[in-house]
Formats: C-alpha cells, sequence, structure tokens
C-alpha cells in the first residue's frame, strides 16, 4: 500500500496553529482516513487500485477582539496539489497545474527516504497572508484604504513564522502579473525605528508609518498631516513645520513599469530580526513564492524565481540596509541609500562591494549625508578613471537646496522658505523629493528614476 506523509514547518506557531490545519488526501472526491497524526505531520494510506489522489490543505487562524475589531478567523494560506499513482501503485507523482505551469509552487515532494512505496510532501508554510487581521488591526487603514488608487501596486501582508520580523509587506505593482523574464526582482526596503511589537493579533500603532512610504503625497496645503508634499505647520507640535512628507514610493514603483516586487519588513523597534542576516535570500524567494502561489505575480507562468536583489533603506533604516548588504555581499545587486545613517563607517565596505562586480548599483541621495555620499562616489571615480553610470550621489552637495535649482524643492518649502537651511528637511527630502522636476504629485522622485535605471 502507497503511503503519503504530509508535514509543514513552523507547525504549532501563532500563525499556524494545529487546530486551524485542515489537511487531507482526497480520492474520486472523498476524503481518505488518516492513517496518524502529530503536530505538524499527517500521514495517510493510499488503496491500492487508486488512479489519482489530491492534497487539499487550508490553514486557518482565529483570533479575539482586538481594540475595535471583533473576533476574525481568515485562512492565510490554501493549496491544492493533485498526484498520480504510477510505478504500477508503488509511486506518486506531482501532477502540473496549469496556473503554474508546474506542480503546485507551496508543495514540496519527494520519495521518502528509507521507506519503500512512500511519499512525503512538506508544504512550505514560512510565508502566510495576513492582510484581513493588518487591515482590521492597524491604525491608519482607513488612510490607506481611502487614499491607495485603482491600478496602483497591490499591498500584501505577510506573516513570517520561522522568527523575527513577524510581519513583512509585498507591494506588488502591475507588471508582476506577466514578468518580463523568470527572475523576478525583489527590492527590500528598510524604514527608521518603529513600534514594539510582539503578535499579529495587537493594536498596530500604526500604518500611517507605512502609508507615509507608499502612498502619494496630496498637492494641497491644507490636507491632513501625513498627507502633504510639502511642509506646513502640524497642529499637534505647537506649530512645528517638520511633519513626514509622503514619498509616493506606489507610484514611484508602478511608473517605472518594472517587474520588481518591493519588500517592507516590519521591525520591533530597531529589530529587524533575520531580514538583516545571510537568510534575507531565501526570506525573499519564501514571498515571491506565496505571492506566485496566490497568482498575484506571474500568472499562468512556471519557473518562477528571485531574480536581481536589492536593499534599501531611509534615516536610521541605513544601519539595517548596510548590515544586510554585509551579509549578502555576493547576493545584494543593488543598494539605494537614502539619506542612510552608517554611510561614513560603511564607506569602504561599499565602494569594496561595488567594485567587486561589474553589475552592482549604488544610488545615494542626502540630506546628513551629503558628504559622505559623494566622497564614496568619488572614491569609486578616481579607481575607475571617470565617471561610472552606475553610482550616483544626489544632490551632490547643499548648492543644490539653493533658490531656483530644483523646482520640487522650492515647492516643499514654498510657505515656510525659511527651512531653506534646515538640514532635517533636506533629510526629509532625500526621501520623499526627486530630481530636478516640476513639482505636484507625479514628480519625478528618486525612487521612480533609480528604477528606471536600473537593469531590474
Amino acid at each position: 500500500m502507497l503511503k503519503l506523509r504530509v508535514t509543514w514547518p513552523n507547525a504549532g506557531h501563532a500563525l499556524l496553529p494545529e487546530s486551524g490545519a485542515d489537511v487531507r488526501l482526497e480520492a474520486g472526491g472523498a476524503p481518505l482516513p488518516l492513517a496518524s497524526t502529530s503536530a505538524g505531520v499527517r500521514e495517510f494510506d493510499i488503496p491500492d487500485g487508486t488512479a489519482r489522489v489530491v492534497l487539499k490543505a487550508t490553514f486557518t487562524v482565529s483570533f479575539g477582539a482586538v481594540g475595535g475589531a471583533g473576533p476574525m478567523s481568515h485562512p492565510v494560506l490554501q493549496v491544492e496539489q493533485p498526484y498520480d499513482v504510477v510505478a504500477g501503485g508503488t509511486m506518486l507523482e506531482a501532477a502540473s497545474i496549469p496556473a503554474y505551469v508546474k506542480s503546485h509552487p507551496l508543495v514540496d515532494t519527494k520519495v521518502m527516504a528509507n521507506v519503500h512505496g512512500a511519499a512525503l510532501a512538506q508544504i512550505r508554510t514560512e510565508f502566510v497572508n495576513i492582510t484581513p487581521f493588518w487591515m482590521a488591526y492597524a491604525d491608519f487603514a482607513s488612510e490607506y484604504v481611502a487614499d491607495h488608487q485603482p491600478g496602483d501596486p497591490e499591498l500584501v501582508a505577510l506573516g513570517y513564522t520561522g522568527g523575527k520580523p513577524l510581519i513583512w509587506f509585498a507591494t506588488v505593482p502591475a507588471a508582476c502579473a506577466a514578468p518580463p523574464a523568470p527572475g523576478v526582482g525583489c527590492l527590500v526596503f528598510f524604514r527608521p525605528t518603529s513600534y514594539d511589537y510582539t503578535r499579529v493579533d495587537e493594536a498596530h500603532h500604526s500604518m500611517f508609518g507605512l502609508n507615509r512610504y507608499l502612498l502619494k503625497p496630496v498637492d494641497d496645503l491644507f490636507a491632513d498631516v501625513w498627507r502633504l508634499d510639502r511642509f506646513r505647520p502640524d497642529p499637534a507640535a505647537d506649530n512645528n513645520p517638520f511633519v513626514h512628507l509622503r514619498a509616493g514610493f506606489e507610484d514611484a514603483l508602478s511608473r517605472s513599469q518594472k517587474a520588481v516586487i518591493i519588500l517592507h519588513p516590519w521591525p520591533s523597534g530597531s529589530d529587524f530580526g533575520a531580514a538583516t542576516g545571510a537568510s534575507l535570500p531565501a526570506l525573499a524567494s519564501g514571498a515571491l513564492r506565496l505571492l506566485w502561489a496566490e497568482q498575484r505575480l506571474a500568472r499562468s507562468r512556471g519557473a518562477i524565481h528571485l531574480g536581481r536583489l536589492g536593499v534599501a533603506g531611509y534615516s536610521a533604516g541605513g544601519l539595517a540596509m548596510w548590515a544586510a548588504l554585509a551579509s549578502n555581499r555576493q547576493r545584494v545587486s543593488e543598494v539605494y541609500a537614502f539619506d542612510a545613517r552608517g554611510t561614513p563607517a560603511n564607506a569602504p565596505a561599499a565602494i569594496q562591494w561595488f567594485n567587486a562586480r561589474s553589475d552592482t548599483v549604488l544610488r545615494m541621495t542626502g540630506g546628513y549625508q551629503l558628504a559622505a555620499n559623494d566622497g564614496i562616489r568619488i572614491s569609486i571615480e578616481k579607481l575607475a578613471g571617470g565617471p561610472v553610470p552606475r553610482v550616483t550621489a544626489t544632490p551632490p552637495d547643499r548648492r543644490a537646496y539653493e533658490a531656483g535649482s530644483n523646482p520640487l524643492w522650492d515647492h516643499v518649502i514654498s510657505a515656510y522658505p525659511q527651512l531653506r537651511e534646515r538640514a532635517d528637511c533636506w533629510h526629509q527630502f532625500a526621501v520623499f523629493g526627486g530630481y530636478v522636476a516640476m513639482p505636484g504629485p507625479f514628480a519625478l522622485t528618486f525612487l521612480q528614476q533609480f528604477l528606471q535605471d536600473s537593469p531590474f
């Protein structure tokens, strides 16, 4: 009698409770009885004469009331994989699924070692989809829903069951529906310090820290604070004009027309966990695999894998970005340093990484880091004997913030011209702003230009 053992990693995690694991094997539309069960394991006996079986698994998470959200229950991962019984009833062969032009991306099947007539199917549960929970528990989620425009990239909240950070976000543009190559690019963005959290089922404070990077600004001086494209007084901060301007990452990614996923590991405080370590490429691959399995990218296309990998960081997020680069020098091909902390200390390593390969791209913006950024560029070009288009430091120096140099910067401070020499405002512009461009919500941002010029 043929046997199938089904396993999945990180069983018993809060996002993979045993009570929510519905794993069954069907033959002829009817479930086969379980031969044995334990945490993260289900075993089935396949009767002789069976021609085809179908593995079906649904992992559901149920949480009680959180803040103003009532009890919720949602499936976070679902798979279905058919098998043909071959070799005279002694082996299982995973059938191709049209949506993937291969077997299911989240099911790895192989012959069990040292066990005759037995197969092992491992369901890849490292990442699960927690979007409904996030949108219910996060402050300012309604702002995202209101300001996210039809046709903008899709936002997917991912739960990582293997450690920290527990929550990741994926920004998936329309271009990823039919990527031009099997290798799908991924840019991992490290934000500055966030709030502390330990669970998915808690009030998350807050989504404005995500909206600030993803959403497009509103060209209105009297718009709500945090939605702006220029400085204005914050009534909650004694007329302090230093507010977080929206950076428009979604819009930049969409208009670049690049088939690139932006991943946002969501730190607890400043702890990015495994996102800064050597496992980052595997984690990015796992996130892509889940998105592919859900047909959010590469629809009806097989052989998808992680292509070019980039890391980006803004402000204190630069510390995590440089750490991620140090852990993955051979795999990271692009670095976008948005006025990133740690640049002076990491300049020698950045130069060495850049010069070690011919496919590397280094883009830097500056407010506080103007001198450090341009020092890196000069060092690289001095060794090369001339300009190297793959490295840029923009703006090159403080003169770029003078009146008339960039109409977009002039627009940002139009209501408060006394802010022109404020380095903290330059720091904001480094992630919000862009090249010499006319102002408005469709300004050419740094991120859009970096992506357009990229081999991604």
